[in-house]
């Protein structure tokens, strides 16, 4: 076997050309490229972070400027396009802009942006000069923007020069919302509010956009704007009426994003290759778990899985033929860890909670939550409950699992989300004052419970932060939020699969830790939680203490014979265990013996 002619993981990559030209793999997405000529002209789309937007804009590059239009085969000979091209091929100059490279230091911001379109504006002017300079105002409108001291007169400039020469420009934004989003999450909402309203240069951008795309002769012929979230846009244009959004279509649900077959091939390709040991299908079951289930159309019940996590996943597992040390790629946290903003808001005398927060809280403690997504809001509206849950189905934080009467079901998509999920309410609780965990200690302690059984200590340890902390009391209200508490600090963990409310012979267990054997073989044991709650003051020993504590006991005997959890726990011993509290104190802790 050769090992140079084995194609190389593409991960974090973006470069469609390098892909193509160096033996990367590349799953087939150019059929995006007739589905945008088809649906219109000046088009918008949203998805989550890392989930292919980026090379699919240099996919439209490679596609459709005239300087590529000669290296149409090189570029893409086996992709569906190439067997479908269209009559648009080739046949733009081509601006593209990528907003994530601006500084968003506030003090530098403003230049950072005019420096990025100053830039692009000039090579753009030097790349189509053959085009352009045929105009006699040519050197005139190329001095113009260089001379430029804003963003929006650099691109007004370039704009005027296309339309008096007569050329058709396809403009592609990437990232649009990044900086703005990057202010909103370090400096709050008056400096973003600086930036998107009334005469800040990033609304004055778009005010030059949308001019390039609605006069007569408009040079502007098509234009592709991506992000991950339409508050910008909604904030900077007043709504987004320079184009068509078609994030929630059912035809691009699929557009990006990698299917199951896709990912099936790509391990039985390297599986051929000798680069992967482990069975195909327990593979897709990992990383279907972890990375997958993401679903962008009500009207269309098709999953994907994101790209970049599985290229990761890939990535790690080939140079050791095993399961990565760490599933989650530390680039994703640190990415969705910019959206604590989310929940958190800074306060004269520190932070607290926003009204978010609770939403945050019921998605944990109900697995999800009914809405129906909307298209755009503005910042001022994002505390409205729907809006606040459409932005988390656009981040990526929830998708689509099914409909509730006349309303969307949203749940958390994968292992990966929910785990972020449990780092937001840590670290709302840390640093609110509210609760906080010695985590070394924490992580001792489940690797004894999880290798020794020994599982008294480390609830002892939580339940007693609990009893000690007064900021938390107000927030323990019975039965769910306990669950939900637990939840989050047990799920902060890599040794368990923690599910809430899980079906089980015809019930629901309150908390299933499932062990990991994927990834930790040696795990012995597995635990069942069930949690009853007494209202304050209760003693172990009343009536309505005993009755609750016998009826859970039965709860976890009948649990605890489902044969498909059984099945999934393998060959570890299963210990039932219940959890009964009083108010916030917990009043019994005990083994239930079958």
């Amino acid at each position: 076997m050769n090992s140079n002619k084995i194609k190389k993981i593409p991960y974090g990559m973006s470069d469609y050309a390098l892909i193509r030209r160096d033996n990367y793999y590349y799953v087939d997405k150019t059929p995006l490229l007739k589905l945008l000529e088809d649906s219109g002209r000046y088009m918008f789309l949203i998805r989550p972070r890392r989930f292919g937007k980026s090379l699919s804009i240099a996919i439209m590059e490679s596609y459709y400027d005239v300087h590529y239009k000669n290296r149409f085969e090189e570029l893409f000979k086996g992709t569906w396009i190439y067997d479908h091209p269209t009559g648009e091929r080739g046949q733009y100059l081509l601006l593209a802009l990528n907003f994530s490279t601006v500084d968003p230091e506030l003090d530098k911001i403003e230049t950072s942006f005019l420096n990025h379109v100053k830039i692009n504006a000039v090579a753009f002017v030097q790349r189509y000069r053959d085009f352009l300079s045929q105009h006699k105002e040519f050197d005139f409108y190329v001095q113009a923007v260089k001379d430029s001291r804003s963003a929006s007169d650099v691109l007004s400039s370039l704009l005027s020069l296309c339309k008096e020469a007569g050329q058709k420009l396809y403009l592609v934004i990437d990232e649009y919302d990044n900086f703005a989003n990057t202010i909103l999450s370090t400096k709050g909402k008056d400096a973003y509010h600086q930036l998107t309203r009334g005469a800040g240069f990033f609304r004055s951008f778009f005010n030059v956009l949308k001019s390039g795309t609605t006069r007569t002769d408009s040079p502007i012929t098509r234009s592709f704007i991506t992000g991950v979230s339409p508050i910008t846009m909604d904030d900077v244009t007043s709504g987004y009426n320079i184009g068509k959004n078609v994030s929630l279509e059912p035809a691009f649900s699929r557009a990006l994003g990698f299917t199951r077959d896709d990912v099936a091939e790509m391990i039985e390709y390297y599986r051929a290759k000798g680069m992967i040991l482990h069975p195909t299908e327990y593979l897709l079951d990992i990383i279907t778990q972890w990375y997958g289930n993401y679903r962008f159309s009500s009207k269309d019940d098709l999953t994907l899985f994101n790209p970049d996590m599985v290229l990761y996943f890939l990535d790690n597992y080939m140079p050791q033929k095993e399961l990565p040390q760490d599933l989650i790629d530390k680039n994703v946290s640190i990415d969705y860890g910019k959206l604590k903003y989310l929940i958190l808001i800074d306060q004269a005398r520190g932070k607290t909670t926003n009204g978010n927060f609770s939403m945050l809280k019921q998605i944990m403690e109900e697995g999800g939550t009914s809405a129906n997504i909307v298209k755009g809001f503005p910042l001022e509206e994002l505390l409205d409950q729907e809006n606040f849950t459409s932005l988390l189905f656009y981040l990526g934080l929830l998708t689509i699992k099914g409909t509730d009467r006349n309303k969307l079901r949203l749940e958390i998509p994968n292992e990966t989300i929910k785990r972020l999920y449990y780092d937001y309410i840590k670290g709302a609780y840390r640093e609110t004052g509210v609760f906080a965990l010695n985590l070394s200690t924490y992580a001792d302690l489940m690797t004894d419970m999880a290798y020794d059984g020994k599982w008294e200590p480390l609830f002892k340890f939580i339940t007693d932060r609990m009893r000690e902390s007064m900021s938390l009391r107000d927030l323990i209200t019975g039965e769910k939020s306990i669950q939900a508490f637990l939840n989050v600090y047990l799920g902060l963990s890599s040794l368990y699969i923690i599910h809430v409310e899980k079906e089980m012979n015809k019930g629901y267990a309150d908390i299933v830790m499932e062990p990991f054997i994927a990834r930790y073989e040696g795990i012995k044991y597995s635990y069942l939680l069930e949690i009853k709650y007494l209202k304050s003051g209760v003693k172990p020993g009343a009536d309505e203490f005993r009755q609750l504590k016998e009826g859970a006991e039965e709860q976890l005997k009948r649990y605890g014979i489902d044969e498909k959890f059984r099945k999934n726990i393998d060959k570890t011993t299963l210990i039932k265990l219940l959890l009964m509290f009083s108010g916030h104190e917990e009043i019994y802790m005990g083994e239930v013996i079958t």
